[in-house]
């Protein structure tokens, strides 16, 4: 009697699986070009478009070199063996986990800065500055820190007029380390990729519809994505938004390298839980995200086949590190018994921002 190979019999169903899945899904998701052109300006699927691939940039071994010749890691990884040694720490983490402990603490205390006005260079204040109001940066000029915008300022105790580019390139945000949360979480990334990064897709881009952003990491210790806010320093505290800003959203979608994802089941609560379709419709953003999904299904099927020349590695490769991480993280987000509080030793209400802003925003904890 012949036996069965049942490990070899469950790889063979597995690319099969695999294989019909990209064919069916870039099928069944195909969108045309007028509807594309049509979702460019609606609200979060303009940013769907924008964002589809933004942590690509991240993993430039370029941009990681410069990284590492800048920031002091020294003082990084002495206070992450310090943590390591804590006899209080949780005895799921690993050195990775101590790793983002710490670059969160660094970054928001010893490596970048807030601005809410920027400081007026003669008076060396920001006091008596005021906005007068911003532009697009000039299309026809260079642009090797992708300026979107600048805003402008004047000082009315000396007149001078100042200028705040929104720089989007990472690496010169090394360099001028300040800004706001899309300058913060931006360089933030970088900086996490080459610490942590490896060649695995563990860091991801979580954008707001409600105007905030901030990012997650993939923990190996507790075996999912960690929400991070660089901003404020917080780990892991995925209701702050909610319970302690008082924010109320209406989309939170994240952006990794090999899927897109709403994350507004984990992000927001009922309470605070503006009505989707009083936005953009629902079935129009979950459309779009599939639509990328199944062309990212498509393309690491491609790459993987290009780099380790064989077609039944490269099924198994997108089994295992695309289509079950996804399913999972999407059943973890529907499970009941999701986190419902936030840490009572966090501080209420935004902490970056001036008083005025947050309160404007509804951020700050009393709304």
């Amino acid at each position: 009697m012949t036996s069965i190979d049942y490990s070899n019999l469950a790889d063979r169903l597995i690319t099969i699986y695999a294989k019909q899945k990209i064919v069916s899904d870039r099928k069944k998701f195909r969108i045309n070009h007028a509807e594309l052109q049509e979702s460019l300006v609606l609200p979060v699927c303009q940013s769907i478009h924008v964002h589809a691939n933004c942590v690509d940039v991240y993993k430039n071994p370029n941009y990681l070199n410069e990284v590492l010749d800048t920031i002091d890691l020294a003082t990084i990884y002495m206070n992450v063996d310090k943590r390591e040694n804590e006899p209080d720490k949780n005895p799921n983490l690993k050195y990775d986990d101590f790793v983002v402990l710490e670059l969160l603490q660094y970054f928001k205390h010893n490596f970048f800065t807030w601005v809410n006005t920027p400081k007026c260079p003669n008076c060396q204040d920001e006091k008596n500055v005021e906005s007068k109001g911003s532009i697009p940066f000039n299309r026809t000029l260079p642009n090797p820190d992708e300026i979107s915008i600048v805003e402008h300022y004047q000082c009315f105790q000396c007149g001078t007029n100042i200028q705040f580019p929104r720089i989007n390139n990472p690496v010169s945000l090394l360099r001028t380390k300040q800004g706001r949360c899309g300058e913060w979480v931006n360089c933030f990334m970088l900086i996490l990729q080459a610490l942590i990064g490896e060649d695995k897709d563990r860091i991801r881009y979580v954008w707001n519809q409600e105007d905030h952003v901030w990012c997650e990491y993939y923990s190996y210790g507790l075996n999912r994505w960690v929400h991070l806010d660089p901003c404020e320093a917080v780990y892991d505290e995925p209701l702050l938004y909610c319970n302690n800003w008082g924010k109320r959203m209406s989309y939170v979608i994240g952006f990794n390298q090999n899927y897109i994802i709403d994350l507004s089941d984990k992000y927001i609560t009922p309470e605070k839980q503006i009505e989707k379709s009083s936005v953009i419709s629902k079935n129009k953003v979950d459309k779009l995200i599939n639509y990328y999904n199944s062309n990212k299904l498509a393309n690491y099927y491609n790459q993987q086949v290009s780099k380790l020349g064989n077609e039944h590695k490269a099924l198994l490769s997108v089994y295992n590190d695309i289509i079950i991480p996804r399913n999972q993280e999407l059943d973890v987000m529907k499970e009941p018994n999701k986190p419902s509080a936030t840490s009572t030793t966090l501080t209420k209400g935004r902490q970056t921002g001036s008083a005025a802003w947050t309160k404007s925003r509804g951020e700050d904890g009393n709304s």
